[in-house]
């Protein structure tokens, strides 16, 4: 039908309103668990979905046709692909297919609308791959002041020592680099102190392998005793290898602050604070804030 393929054109302009002018006032939507979902969070999605994307593509093809009483009832399979840019520094790549069973009404004439979509399978993958680009790429962008610039590229190479030795697990690195009084805070929970702090990092990675440890600046504070406030995203890309579980690729994304004191002439960390944390496990979008990981991938509705 010439309305599925218009449908993909819109898909592949980003395009949500030309999308969903082919839908009736009384338009329902269900998903594959059967839910109904309600038109407005669905055009919310869709807007959403088209327009963080840099280049979107749908391809519709008829598995059946049928005409009764003035509606066709229409089954297709659908590709999908689309290219997105998270963080500013995260690649994503969304790919799968969509089988849906549709039913559109004739408005009199060659005129037809749709009336109802029911989901049948809707398998997406997302394969999230880490840009190169240096983390002080914009620099002078995030950080005004000349002076703070300059403490920032004080600062930024002891992030990226601390990167090195976590990546070829010598953590003796950090015994030079954090500050006596250093403090870790993770998710609003009770500080841990230095030692503990290496100690733990030291027993976790006994389980990761082919680490990549990736730092971007977001912003910058400098408080009133001259302590420097870093914002940051962290990118951890590892291979979780525990012993009679399933190896997992894993790439966290961690929003972190990070405080950094100056003592004898050189900087010290003295406070990490771990705010949220999300990625992907094994291509799959994965909330590592949550004690328990439960997997939860939201499909792209797309009425």
């Amino acid at each position: 039908m010439a309305l599925l393929t218009e449908r993909d054109k819109a898909f592949g302009a980003r395009d949500a309103a030309a999308y969903l002018t082919s839908c009736t006032t009384d338009y329902v939507h269900t998903d594959t668990h059967q839910d109904t979902i309600p038109f407005e969070k669905l055009r919310t999605e869709l807007q959403k979905t088209l327009t963080v994307a840099k280049t979107a593509e749908q391809k519709t093809q008829l598995d059946s046709f049928k005409l009764e009483d003035g509606a066709a009832l229409v089954e297709t399979y659908e590709s999908l692909k689309l290219f997105t840019v998270s963080h500013e520094w995260l690649e994503i790549t969304t790919t799968g297919y969509r089988r849906c069973r549709y039913r559109f009404v004739s408005e009199g004439g060659t005129k037809w609308k749709l009336a109802r979509t029911r989901v049948l399978e809707e398998p997406l993958t997302e394969t999230p791959r880490l840009r190169e680009s240096p983390g002080l790429s914009e620099l002078e962008k995030r950080v005004k002041a000349p002076a703070m610039q300059a403490a920032v590229q004080e600062i930024f190479p002891l992030l990226l020592e601390l990167a090195t030795g976590e990546e070829q697990k010598d953590f003796r690195i950090f015994g030079t680099r954090l500050a006596p009084d250093f403090v870790f805070i993770r998710l609003g929970k009770d500080p841990e102190e230095r030692k503990p702090y290496i100690e733990k990092m030291a027993l976790a990675h006994q389980y990761i392998h082919n680490e990549r440890v990736r730092y971007y600046l977001v912003g910058t504070e400098q408080q009133e005793n001259g302590d420097v406030v870093l914002d940051v995203e962290q990118a951890l890309r590892f291979t979780l290898e525990i012993p009679e579980e399933e190896k997992e690729e894993t790439l966290i994304i961690v929003n972190l602050s990070l405080t950094w004191t100056r003592s004898s002439g050189a900087w010290y960390l003295k406070r990490h604070e771990y705010f949220t944390a999300d990625g992907f496990t094994n291509n799959e979008r994965d909330d590592f804030v949550q004690k328990q990981k439960n997997k939860k991938k939201e499909p792209i509705r797309v009425p």
